[in-house]
């Protein structure tokens, strides 16, 4: 089994136990969801693909490191979450995620951005919070091992 494959795996058995019935499968079980929170993962031939509403990153662990995407993960299920729009009269046209980690230190998750029609006007900003999805103590093990399994793979 890949390590993409492997972590996609660990990651649905410990959503499925934390969140059985709020957890939403498609394409085969390769894209999962938890309702409408914002936060999914996904799996292909080659990456293991972990998102926050539009944000999201790719790992390939040909290339990427795989402990960053297991704190990524969990980070995203145990931190809350700032999430910044940006709009120019009543259309949103750029959204960051960031994840606060310590007091205030945030990690940027990403910002996906279209070209604002209305590029003459004011831009407008409006921030809104996403708590966190687990406890930290609750995951800690879990996340222990899995870097555990990377650390030993390379």
């Amino acid at each position: 089994m890949k390590p993409n494959q492997y972590l996609f795996e660990k990651f649905k058995n410990l959503l499925n136990e934390e969140f059985s019935q709020e957890i939403n499968k498609y394409e085969d079980g390769n894209h999962l969801t938890i309702a409408d929170t914002g936060f999914w993962i996904s799996v292909d031939d080659k990456e293991l693909i972990i998102g926050f509403g539009l944000n999201h990153t790719h790992y390939n662990f040909d290339y990427d490191s795989m402990e960053d995407a297991i704190d990524t993960f969990f980070l995203l299920l145990t931190k809350k979450k700032k999430i910044t729009d940006y709009s120019k009269g009543s259309r949103i046209f750029k959204t960051k995620v960031e994840i606060e980690v310590d007091n205030e230190e945030l990690i940027n998750l990403g910002t996906t951005a279209t070209f604002p029609l209305k590029f003459w006007k004011k831009t407008e900003l409006k921030t809104s919070y996403s708590n966190e999805l687990l406890k930290t103590e609750k995951v800690t093990e879990q996340w222990k091992e899995l870097i555990n399994y990377a650390q030993h793979y390379v």
